[in-house]
C-alpha cells in the first residue's frame, strides 16, 4: 500500500494513461483484435506494420500542428 503512494507509481500511472490509449487506438481502429495470418510471424508482422503505420499517422499530425 506505501507503493501505491510513492512518487515512482505516480508518476508511472501518468505513463500508463499514454500508452493505454495507444494500445486502445491499435485494437479498435486498426483490428488488432485478431490475427489476420497464421502464426507467430504472421501476427509480428501484423503487429509491426500496424503500429508503423499509427507511427506515421502520429508523425503526420505533429507535423500539421508545427506548420500551423
Amino acid at each position: 500500500m506505501a507503493y501505491l503512494e510513492s512518487d515512482e507509481y505516480l508518476q508511472r500511472k501518468s505513463v500508463r494513461s499514454n500508452i493505454e490509449h495507444k494500445n486502445a487506438e491499435l485494437k479498435n481502429a486498426h483490428c488488432m483484435t485478431r490475427a489476420k495470418y497464421r502464426g507467430q510471424f504472421g501476427m509480428r508482422i501484423q503487429a509491426f506494420l500496424t503500429a508503423f503505420v499509427v507511427n506515421v499517422k502520429r508523425m503526420i499530425k505533429l507535423q500539421e500542428a508545427l506548420s500551423r
